[in-house]
C-alpha cells in the first residue's frame, strides 16, 4: 500500500504491485548494472545500514519478535558471514532480497541496482500448490510437451527434491504469514537464474518423467491477473448471487497523479459504478458470495465504498498508527508532516471524508460469505478484518489471508550498492483493536485446493460457499 495524503488524518493506500507479466507483456525490465564492483567491505556495510534503519523505523518490528520470531538482528549476522570476497553483485542483490522476506511483513521489499536481474528467465510450465504438493497447472507456453499433463505433480528441480527447493525459494519471498509465503513462492517458482532447467515429475499413473527444459526470456504470469474484469456479478445458486472482485486496483497512474481529492474520486468513479450494479443485483437476493479470492489489494478508497454497501452509518474502517522514527521524518513525503501525525493511533472513519463520493443507498444487510485464499492482502486484508470485526455473522470460507497490511515506504537507501528498502511504517489496526499484520482473517470453513478438484477445474470453496446460504 502506497501512502498518499489527501487530509489531515486520511491516507489512501495503495497496494504495490507484485513483479510478473501477462501475455501482452511477458518480460520485465531488467535493471541495468552498476559499472563498479561492490567490495566485501561495502556490502557488509550496506547490511548494517539495512538492520539499523529496520530497528529505527519499523512500525512490525515489536510485534514481529514476539509473534513471528522475527529477529533482525541475527539476520543481519547470518547475511553478513556469507559476504566473502567472492560474492558477486548478483548474490548480494539475493542476499538483499533474504533479508526483506526474513522481516515477514508482505510489503518488505529490497529494490537493488548492484546487478542484473536475478530471474530473468521462467520455466514454460506454470504450476499450482494444492494439497497433495505442487502440481502442472498450466501448459501452454510449452512448445515441446514430452508428455506432460495438468495435474502431475513436481518431485524434484536440477535434483534437488522439491521441498527443499521451495525453502530455497521461501527464504526470498515476501510474506507476512508462513502459509501465504508457500503458497506464493509457488506461484514464483518458475522463475530463473538459467536458461535451462531439469524437472522430474510423478505423472497420475505412478510413472516418473524427466526431462530438461529451455526456458523463456522474462517473467511470465501464468495466473493472467490482468485478465479478469474489475467487478462482475452472477446467480450461482437459486437466488444466491456472487460478486467477483478480483482486485482493487483501478487506474492507478491517473488517481495518483490527480491534484486533489475531487480529481481522484473522479478517476475512480466507473469502478465505484461497477460495484452499485453488483449490489444492486443482490438487493433481493437469499445471500451473497462475496469473493475476493486472490485479490492482493490496490485503493483503499474501493475496498471502503464495499464496506458501504454492507454496513450502514458512520463507522471505523481500521485505525493507523504512524512509527515515530527520525530517519522516517527525513524522508520525502514526511519531511513536512506536523509531529502530531507520527506516534498517535488514528481512527480512520470514512463517511467524514467530504470530497468522495459515497454510497448512499439501501445497505445490503442479509447473509454474507467472503471466499479469502493466501493471495488476500493489503487492501483486501483491511476489508476483511472489517468485516470480521463489524459484520460478526459474515462467514468465511476457503484459506487464510496474507495477512498484511501497513503503509509501506522507501526507508532508505543503501549508501554503496543504492539499493532501495522498503517496509511499512504504519500500524493498521481492525476496528475492535486487532493488529492485522501477520495474522490476517482465518476462514470459519477451511478449503484446500486439492489436486482432483483442480484437474475438473471444481471449485469446493464456492460449493461450500452455497451450502451455507442454503442451509
Amino acid at each position: 500500500m502506497l501512502h498518499i495524503k489527501i487530509q489531515p488524518t486520511l491516507m489512501v493506500l495503495a497496494f504495490v504491485l507484485l513483479p510478473g507479466c501477462n501475455h501482452e507483456s511477458e518480460t520485465m525490465p531488467m535493471t541495468a548494472p552498476l559499472t563498479s564492483e561492490l567490495t566485501a567491505a561495502e556490502m557488509r556495510a550496506d547490511l548494517e545500514q539495512y538492520h539499523d534503519s529496520v530497528v529505527e523505523a519499523s512500525a512490525y518490528l515489536e510485534s514481529k519478535r514476539r509473534d513471528q520470531s522475527v529477529d533482525v538482528t541475527q539476520t543481519r549476522d547470518r547475511l553478513l558471514a556469507r559476504v566473502s570476497s567472492k560474492t558477486t553483485k548478483q548474490d548480494f542483490a539475493l542476499l538483499l532480497k533474504e533479508f526483506a522476506a526474513s522481516l515477514k511483513e508482505g510489503h518488505s521489499d529490497a529494490f537493488s541496482d548492484v546487478a542484473p536481474e536475478v530471474f530473468p528467465f521462467s520455466w514454460p510450465i506454470g504450476f499450482l500448490a494444492v494439497r497433495e504438493g505442487v502440481m502442472v497447472a498450466n501448459l501452454n507456453w510449452l512448445a515441446n510437451n514430452p508428455g506432460l499433463k495438468p495435474g502431475d505433480l513436481l518431485v524434484k528441480v536440477d535434483g534437488k527434491p522439491i521441498e527443499e527447493f521451495l525453502q530455497s525459494r521461501m527464504a526470498i519471498t515476501t510474506a507476512s504469514t508462513d502459509h501465504a509465503r508457500r503458497t506464493i513462492a509457488v506461484d514464483q517458482m518458475h522463475w530463473s537464474s538459467l536458461s535451462t532447467v531439469e524437472l522430474e515429475f510423478e505423472q497420475q499413473d505412478g510413472s516418473i518423467l524427466n526431462s530438461i527444459f529451455h526456458c523463456l526470456p522474462g517473467r511470465v504470469d501464468y495466473r493472467n491477473r490482468d485478465l479478469k474484469e474489475f467487478c462482475t456479478h452472477s446467480t450461482v445458486a437459486d437466488k444466491i448471487v456472487k460478486i467477483e472482485i478480483p482486485s482493487f486496483i483501478w487506474n492507478n497512474d491517473a488517481f495518483f497523479a490527480a491534484a486533489t481529492d475531487e480529481a481522484r474520486d473522479a478517476v475512480i468513479d466507473d469502478a465505484k459504478s461497477r460495484i452499485d450494479d453488483a449490489f444492486s443485483a443482490a438487493a433481493d437476493a437469499r445471500g451473497v458470495i462475496l469473493d475476493l479470492r486472490n485479490n492482493e489489494g490496490g485503493l483503499e478508497l474501493l475496498s471502503i465504498y464495499v464496506a458501504e454497501h454492507l454496513v450502514a452509518g458512520d463507522f471505523t474502517y481500521f485505525e493507523i498508527e504512524r512509527q515515530d522514527s527520525a530517519l522516517l521524518r527525513s524522508r520525502p513525503g514526511y519531511q513536512n508532516m506536523d509531529r502530531s501525525e507520527f506516534g498517535k493511533r488514528i481512527s480512520q472513519r470514512p463517511r467524514n471524508w467530504l470530497s468522495f463520493r459515497h454510497f448512499e443507498g439501501d445497505t445490503y444487510d442479509g447473509p454474507l460469505v467472503v471466499l479469502i485464499n493466501e493471495r488476500c492482502f493489503s487492501t483486501t486484508d483491511n476489508l476483511c478484518a472489517f468485516l470480521r470485526d463489524v459484520r460478526p455473522e459474515t462467514k468465511f470460507v476457503g484459506m487464510p489471508t496474507n495477512g498484511g497490511t501497513g503503509e509501506p515506504a522507501h526507508v532508505d537507501t543503501l549508501t554503496n550498492s543504492g539499493a532501495r528498502i522498503q517496509f511499512c511504517v504504519s500500524r493498521v489496526y481492525s476496528p475492535n483493536g486487532r493488529l492485522i499484520e501477520g495474522s490476517g482473517t482465518l476462514p470459519d470453513v477451511r478449503v484446500e485446493r486439492d489436486r482432483e478438484s483442480a484437474i475438473r477445474r471444481q471449485d469446493p470453496a464456492m460449493e461450500a460457499a452455497i451450502r451455507i446460504l442454503q442451509d
